[in-house]
């Protein structure tokens, strides 16, 4: 076995094992096919009409099955595509297509263009996996689309694919019907009547130093439902990528939203200049830490040195990361209990001072049962000539991230604190992909040198660089020491109090055999607390008898 032969043999074992988990996960078993079409449109075969039926004990056979017609790589060859249906054997030797627990499309670039990164944000913002084929040297010359279900996908009348990939390809939004049914295996080039394509290997698709297994799978199904309403509402927004942006995928929306685009004719420069982007953003906010960090935005932990900012910072990171059983209590975080089901996937961490040997060391001492599972650490080098903005933006393409920690800002600004458009910038990659993750992100600073604040919300005049990071962030969590204790509370926010956010300062130990910080029982715990209602009352009446 040479060199290529070997490497398109743990490419193409990796994506049919994978393939195969995603059908076991909604219970399906039986045969995929391999084959070629009966003509040479729009795939150039040297074998046309070929068909290879194999089972999951039979993925090897299959491999040697694909080598064998791709020659090696060298044309002329005949390809094989898969159809990733499951069907079952009958007693005569027919196949019957039962269903797959996965949709698929593949939209290819026909031209000489080189696609944008709308495509993208559309199919992973609704769960799917997404990452580019090449062609020559255009490494972005179309796209592979997988969306693992968490329900069966009824085969079409076409028996080369199901429900929801239409949809997908649709949403894709790139013309290329001829190719859309299509499933390109990763590692092979296809030679097709629009040139040699070429998807270079499954993993692309996928967040890195993630195990492709069935709990990978069990944890990132799409739903057919919003698979099927955001087709839907792409479509009624005349595919319109700021439309979509601006009204999401609620079909019950659809009617209201589209009301003034039709008052202006239609016209997308025009509603642009005059429309609202029509969302409710204060009666949507949710929560990770009901009360503290909201999702969709930015929260900065400010606090002076010793109050035990990075290790608040790895605590919260650790408890988003870790699949508690269904009956566990939320594990609380500066007092409040963490909602668990708005921490599903991966989620960040940005160390910049902190190197491996003490973040591990640190989450022994946090997480000695290893249970993090979802927890990703970065450091801040990105790769020869990527900033860190950039690399925000590469991550987007990870379906879902509920946290993302930058500790502490300095390390990862392009020049000076002080500089507001250097903290602009940086401020404004981590926004946006707060909002269209819907992420919640924390940002840890630090203060002034010297600094002493003797309540939170005098950490807002304390804090290091430019007034940007007083302006930014939604919430500002203000840390401060006490003697022996650290106390935490809202130091800036904008967020309405009907939603519940923690309006008093609260005083906390720190535990030093696993560093958390202890919460103090009763009194002793909360500080400046605000006037309760009957409080606020009796003063009210007592104005009012004046």
């Amino acid at each position: 076995m040479n060199a290529l032969t070997s490497k398109i043999t743990n490419i193409i074992s990796t994506e049919l094992s994978l393939l195969w988990a995603a059908h076991k996960n909604v219970g399906l078993e039986g045969y995929m096919c391999l084959y070629t079409n009966t003509e040479q449109v729009p795939f150039r075969s040297k074998e046309s009409g070929l068909q290879f039926w194999f089972n999951a004990q039979e993925n090897q056979t299959a491999i040697e099955e694909i080598i064998k017609h791709y020659n090696n790589g060298h044309l002329p060859n005949s390809p094989l595509l898969l159809n990733p249906i499951i069907h079952r054997k009958e007693e005569d030797g027919s196949y019957t297509p039962i269903g797959s627990g996965l949709a698929w499309c593949s939209a290819l670039a026909l031209g000489v263009d080189v696609l944008n990164d709308f495509p993208i944000e559309r199919l992973t913002g609704i769960g799917a996996f997404v990452s580019y084929f090449q062609r020559g040297g255009n490494e972005r010359s179309g796209l592979k689309v997988l969306a693992f279900c968490n329900e069966i996908q009824l085969p079409e009348k076409d028996g080369k694919s199901v429900s929801c990939c239409r949809e997908l390809y649709e949403i894709a939004d790139i013309k290329s019907d001829l190719y859309s049914y299509a499933y390109f295996l990763s590692g092979i080039s296809y030679l097709t009547n629009n040139g040699l394509f070429e998807h270079p290997d499954i993993t692309n698709l996928f967040p890195h130093e993630v195990d492709l297994d069935a709990s990978f799978i069990e944890k990132h199904t799409a739903s057919k439902k919003i698979i099927k309403d955001t087709a839907e509402c792409w479509n009624s927004y005349d595919r319109h990528h700021s439309l979509y942006r601006k009204f999401g995928n609620n079909i019950q929306n659809i009617e209201s939203n589209l009301r003034f685009f039709n008052m202006v004719a239609r016209d997308v420069s025009l509603f642009d200049a005059t429309g609202s982007a029509r969302q409710e953003t204060e009666n949507k906010i949710d929560f990770l830490v009901p009360g503290l960090i909201p999702r969709g935005a930015v929260t900065l932990l400010a606090g002076a040195g010793g109050t035990g900012k990075s290790s608040i910072a790895h605590q919260l990171a650790i408890f988003a990361s870790t699949d508690y059983p269904e009956d566990t209590e939320p594990p609380k975080w500066l007092g409040q209990p963490i909602d668990l089901t708005k921490c599903t996937g991966v989620n960040l961490y940005f160390s910049g001072e902190d190197g491996l040997q003490i973040f591990n060391a640190r989450a022994e001492m946090l997480d000695p049962e290893n249970q993090a599972t979802r927890l990703v650490f970065q450091r801040t080098d990105f790769g020869e000539k990527v900033t860190f903005a950039q690399h925000i933006r590469n991550l987007r393409k990870i379906p879902q991230v509920p946290l993302l920690i930058v500790d502490p800002a300095r390390k990862y600004l392009v020049g000076d604190e002080n500089d507001a458009s250097v903290v602009s910038d940086f401020f404004d990659a981590l926004e946006d992909f707060a909002i269209e993750k819907n992420s919640a992100v924390v940002i840890v600073h630090h203060l002034q040198k010297g600094s002493r604040p003797k309540d939170s919300r005098e950490v807002i005049d304390c804090l290091s660089g430019s007034q940007v990071f007083v302006d930014r962030p939604r919430v500002v969590i203000g840390m401060y020491r006490d003697g022996a204790y650290a106390v935490a509370g809202l130091a800036k926010n904008n967020i309405p109090p009907n939603l519940g956010m923690v309006l008093e300062e609260r005083v906390f130990a720190r535990d030093p055999n696993n560093l958390s910080l202890v919460w103090l029982p009763g009194e002793d715990g909360i500080r400046n607390a605000p006037l309760s209602n009957a409080e606020l009352e009796e003063i009210s009446s007592k104005t009012n008898d004046k």
